[in-house]
């Protein structure tokens, strides 16, 4: 089920390793994705559930972008996207509302 990729065309293996030596990547082969694990933690090894179907530089970015160093960092982004989705989303209703009252 879980097939570990020790090497790749674009050394992203060896470049996860260069963030962090404990990291590793594998194929799910039930779930047909890739997943980067990491031998230093506890209980389960599993860090992170790629979204993309083949590995390349977005892996490496993923992988910086979401470290634990980065968590507030990452937090704070996230509540400003959400936030303007939200400000998107309620300015959208206003407009249907005003054009269904005929405004």
């Amino acid at each position: 089920m879980l097939i570990e990729i020790t090497h790749d065309v674009f050394d992203i293996c060896k470049r996860l390793k260069e963030i962090n030596s404990s990291y590793f990547i594998v194929r799910n082969t039930r779930e047909q994705r890739f997943e980067v694990h990491s031998r230093a933690q506890n209980k389960t090894t599993l860090s992170l559930v790629l979204p993309y179907a083949e590995l390349d530089a977005r892996t490496v970015e993923l992988v910086r972008r979401t470290r634990r160093e980065r968590m507030r960092e990452l937090v704070r982004e996230m509540e400003q996207h959400n936030s303007k989705l939200e400000r998107s989303a309620i300015a959208r209703g206003a407009e249907r509302a005003a054009k269904l009252m005929g405004c």
